[in-house]
């Protein structure tokens, strides 16, 4: 199984940049990740769906059909960290060819990207900073790639 995060926009705050490759480097020891960004567009008065679908179709070339797409969102399902890591733990099981986790940029992500995913899901009731919860995906999706294969990091 592989792991692919795709996120709008790149990491702007050079204080989060080190903890996103700390976390994707960690999980390289349990699975080939790579992580990959679409352009931000900017938003226009009035034009909000149009950017909305320019984002959704550069999102769509960096999906795998084969993939099974997880989309951070609001109003997603929440999970525990133990929660989540039985769903990891389930997919592994079924066999899955590989796990693509997408995240949107400051406007959020498109709706067909939302509608077209296989889990939608909430880190938080909170409102988070996008490039914040791309650290708390990451870390999250480690905790519980440890929990899964019993190494010593959940608490």
């Amino acid at each position: 199984m592989w792991l692919k995060f795709v996120w709008i926009g790149e990491t702007k705050d050079l204080n989060l940049l080190p903890l996103e490759e700390r976390y994707l480097k960690r999980l390289e020891h349990f699975f080939p990740c790579s992580r990959s960004f679409v352009p931000e567009i900017k938003r226009v008065r009035h034009q909000e769906k149009r950017a909305f679908r320019r984002e959704a179709l550069l999102l769509e070339d960096k999906i795998s059909p084969t993939s099974y797409l997880l989309a951070l969102d609001e109003i997603g399902r929440e999970y525990s960290s133990p929660d989540f890591s039985r769903l990891l733990e389930e997919l592994l099981n079924q066999g899955k060819a590989g796990i693509t986790f997408v995240t949107g940029g400051s406007s959020g992500l498109p709706e067909q990207i939302k509608n077209g995913a296989n889990l939608k899901w909430s880190l938080s009731s909170l409102t988070l900073p996008h490039e914040l919860a791309r650290v708390i995906l990451l870390e999250q999706v480690y905790r519980a790639v440890t929990i899964v294969n019993r190494v010593p990091y959940h608490k």
